[in-house]
């Protein structure tokens, strides 16, 4: 099935089973005052689940036929799936009398519906009603946030923060997670230190901030202000684990590991830091130490996924194939909540040779798991790589038809797929078939033009590259693919001088580009200027085919020692290069 419809089914059901229990509060608290409406409901008319026991809030509300005809419809709008309608009719409701409840159930619906301005508008109204409750600002920041209104989110989340003081750690760690989703980096830093809280220095936010600078790779922002975390609190372990991480994404991991073992060798220390202690021990390659660990934790909870989880990594980590499957069937045992074990499987018994067992379990891996994706590639390389390259391209041509929103993804996959291994006809046939369902894609016309120049097909590669410079004229790679082929492939020199300028100008420092920059002046015979181009394309990357073009240069300039040794530099690299080695034996070297 496809994950959106699975995901679509899983809203459904919690919708139906939202309002089935909404329609309970809300009758019930209708039907606790008095008025031409009396009876109560009775609960054994309504099928509730009895693992998710309902507490009723019972709010006196003025009882109209109307009031009571809006929430019942609302109800069953809801129920049949007519989210839209539901949310209308709440509207209404909420605003004919002044009730905290409704004003609540209706923000709730409109979630569902995911119209922006509905939401605001019965957060708006929650707040009129009931300007106290502290949860509805922190529901309204994210709203906030996506207006861009940023002044508004700091004003919202102080409002809330002041409210309820005690809901200081879940309402900033709720902030934090949507800034994170909604608002660029600094802009996200800024309004945490925009807080009444952050200013206070009141441990909560500078948490939060250094949680926050850390999740945006700002390490250096991020120390100090945890660091000030632990002087506040010492024992703290979230704080303890979180200056770990930095520390070690600061390249300071023995820091970090001293910092942990400190704490994790405590009687108190909790599964948590010791699991994070275990982890950062095999970051830095202390596996045996890191394996104890989580043996340990094992051994104590033998149904924690993470833990068996850690240990299967560990496990081929250490190339133990036999070790990793027997962590990772258990896994899959429990359920494989993470949707990985599968895949994981499949590297163990790849590994362990087992190559149609591999097979069956990169072929099994979920298209909701995040590792769906590469599944698939390590199946068809692993097809591929054991004779069988047609029923691998079979498997990426059902995969298309499984998935025609990413056939072209799946296209452009399975052509480098066949470049890798050389199979340029078939890489250009394959583009040729995409191109006839996108023929305006700049992506298959440039794959087709780089599988066309090893079939020596010029014209089409010509006839591509030049179709992506009408479709995007500043288009870097089409001008630098284009100009070095007319430089190295035709006498057309000039003219692919100015291709390759125009590229440079686009990105000065691409190693790429200053090679065929040093490339073009060389067939123009401005040697000086070539090997200019062609050091610094080096400099900047130590690639065997720029060394071949720059020791060919040099050699040209009468520096045939020089050009020997930069020859013998790259040989010593990549001894397999084609271009390298056609061009050493063409000067007899």
């Amino acid at each position: 099935m496809d994950s959106s419809l699975v995901q679509m089914k899983r809203l459904r059901q919690l919708i139906q089973r939202s309002f089935l229990f909404g329609i309970v509060s809300l009758l019930v608290a209708c039907a606790s005052t008095t008025g031409p409406l009396t009876e109560s409901v009775d609960p054994d008319v309504v099928e509730q689940d009895s693992n998710e026991p309902m507490t009723v809030d019972v709010e006196p509300l003025p009882l109209t036929p109307e009031l009571v005809y809006y929430v019942l419809m609302a109800e069953i709008a809801g129920q049949r799936g007519e989210i839209g309608v539901a949310a209308q009719l709440y509207d209404k409701a909420a605003n004919t009398v002044d009730s905290p409840a409704l004003a609540e159930r209706w923000t709730e619906i409109a979630n569902f519906t995911r119209d922006q301005k509905r939401i605001s508008r019965a957060i708006e109204r929650w707040i009129e009603v009931d300007p106290t409750d502290a949860d509805v600002y922190i529901m309204q920041a994210p709203f906030l946030m996506i207006k861009g209104d940023h002044d508004a989110v700091v004003k919202a989340v102080d409002m809330a923060l002041e409210l309820s003081p005690d809901k200081s750690r879940e309402y900033l760690a709720r902030v934090a997670d949507n800034l994170t989703e909604l608002v660029a980096q600094d802009q996200a830093l800024t309004i945490i230190q925009k807080l009444h809280l952050y200013q206070d220095n009141d441990v909560e936010a500078l948490f939060t901030y250094a949680r926050l600078a850390a999740f945006f790779k700002y390490y250096d922002d991020a120390l100090p202000v945890i660091e000030s975390v632990v002087k506040q609190q010492a024992g703290r372990e979230d704080a303890l684990i979180l200056k770990a991480d930095i520390l070690q994404r600061l390249g300071r991991g023995d820091e970090g590991l001293a910092l942990l073992k400190n704490a994790a060798e405590k009687e108190t220390a909790s599964d948590d830091l010791q699991f994070s202690y275990a982890k950062l021990l095999g970051e830095n390659r202390k596996i045996a130490e890191a394996s104890a660990i989580f043996e340990k934790l094992n051994a104590e909870r033998p149904d924690n996924e993470e833990v068996l989880f850690a240990l299967g990594l560990l496990a081929l980590e250490n190339k133990d194939g036999a070790l990793a499957k027997t962590y990772f069937s258990r896994l899959v045992q429990l359920g494989d909540h993470g949707q990985q074990a599968a895949y994981f499987m499949g590297l163990a018994e790849e590994m362990n040779d087992n190559v149609e067992a591999a097979l069956i379990w990169f072929a099994s891996v979920s298209t909701t798991s995040q590792r769906f994706q590469t599944a698939q590639t390590r199946y068809i390389n692993l097809l591929a790589d054991n004779g069988q390259l047609e029923k691998a391209r079979l498997h990426l041509k059902l995969l298309r038809k499984e998935n025609p929103k990413q056939a072209v993804q799946y296209y452009l996959f399975e052509a480098t797929f066949l470049r890798e291994r050389k199979e340029h006809q078939a890489a250009f046939d394959l583009y040729s078939e995409a191109l006839l369902q996108q023929p305006n894609h700049i992506e298959l016309l440039y794959g087709r033009a780089m599988s066309a120049e090893p079939l020596h097909r010029l014209s089409v590669l010509e006839e591509d590259l030049t179709k992506i410079l009408a479709l995007d004229p500043n288009n870097a790679s089409a001008l630098n693919a284009l100009g070095y082929t007319l430089a190295d492939r035709t006498d057309r020199h000039q003219e692919a001088l100015g291709l390759i300028q125009r590229a440079v100008v686009l990105m000065p420092d691409d190693p790429y580009y200053l090679d065929s920059l040093g490339w073009v002046h060389y067939r123009l015979g401005n040697l000086d200027e070539a090997v200019r181009h062609l050091k610094r394309a080096v400099d900047l990357q130590d690639d065997a085919e720029f060394v071949a073009h720059l020791g060919e240069v040099l050699w040209q300039q009468g520096k045939q020692e020089e050009a020997k040794k930069v020859w013998q530099q790259g040989f010593s690299q990549d001894a397999d290069n084609a271009l390298l080695n056609e061009t050493m034996n063409r000067f007899g070297q």
